[in-house]
């Protein structure tokens, strides 16, 4: 564990220690829905807003190295997801993700933590169809600069994981993560927007493209394998089954048919990036 995170660290002010129920948290149901190629084009024009959006570029980081067997990825066979993100403005932000995780990795110090700092803990369960995946998230916010300098080789990417990440990684990750010893991959090219009504769902837009942009409005306009929209919504745990049901059912009213999961989107994005690394 790095000095700078001492064990009575990672508990914030805002917790409550001593809560019988940290072993059972869950903050969350993360609902997705995802398509591709033109199912992606067709879905954006059926939903985004023509204007707005929030673009950002992405990163991912795998071990490459350790690789010997094309389309091996170990990071993320191993149920871990790095990646950084650089938006507008001095925005930017490192993630830590498992997913799937094995809630038997997570001890109490980390089921208590929620936010302190830049650092902020989500443990969530993540829906796509049938699929149910626990997944546990370690964000830190920092500059878009730091983001920008790893991304050109000028800063290690220890230097922009925070002190809390990389303990998080030594204590709950399956495998070990020597982020110095990492290989950078994108950038993804993503917009997003936020609060878009589908009838009474408040949803998550998130187009994204290993080749740009897109056509026409700058977005949803390619119809090839590396484009994607994912659409999202956050609810409580209680009663999220009939929040998928109602969404799945609006989409499937206006003729969108998803053809993708989180987990697929993912590691095409990267087996596509780490050829090309």
């Amino acid at each position: 564990m790095p000095a700078s995170v001492e064990r009575g660290d990672l508990t914030s002010g805002s917790d409550r220690p001593g809560r019988s129920d940290s072993l059972d948290r869950l903050d969350s149901v993360e609902i997705k829905v995802t398509f591709s190629g033109a199912g992606a084009a067709a879905a954006t024009r059926a939903l985004a807003p023509d204007t707005g959006g929030a673009r950002r570029r992405v990163y991912f980081c795998e071990a490459l190295a350790r690789s010997t067997a094309p389309g091996h990825l170990p990071l993320l066979d191993a149920g871990l997801i790095l990646r950084l993100r650089a938006g507008s403005g001095r925005v930017g932000a490192a993630t830590a993700e498992l997913r799937p995780c094995r809630r038997s990795r997570l001890s109490e110090r980390w089921l208590r933590f929620r936010e302190q700092g830049p650092d902020s803990f989500h443990l969530a369960d993540t829906w796509s169809g049938d699929r149910r995946v626990l997944s546990a998230t370690l964000v830190s916010d920092c500059d878009r600069t730091a983001v920008e300098a790893a991304a050109a080789g000028a800063a290690s990417l220890s230097s922009v994981f925070s002190a809390r990440q990389q303990a998080f990684l030594a204590d709950c990750a399956d495998v070990r993560a020597d982020l110095d010893a990492l290989t950078l991959l994108g950038p993804v090219r993503t917009v997003s927007w936020h609060d878009v009504g589908i009838d009474h769902h408040a949803v998550v837009l998130k187009y994204g493209s290993l080749r740009g942009y897109g056509s026409g409005n700058g977005y949803g306009g390619g119809s090839g394998a590396l484009d994607w929209l994912e659409v999202s919504e956050r609810v409580a745990p209680e009663g999220a089954e009939v929040v998928q049901a109602s969404l799945t059912a609006l989409l499937e009213e206006r003729g969108l048919e998803p053809d993708l999961g989180p987990v697929a989107t993912t590691r095409r994005v990267l087996e596509t990036l780490a050829r090309d690394a």
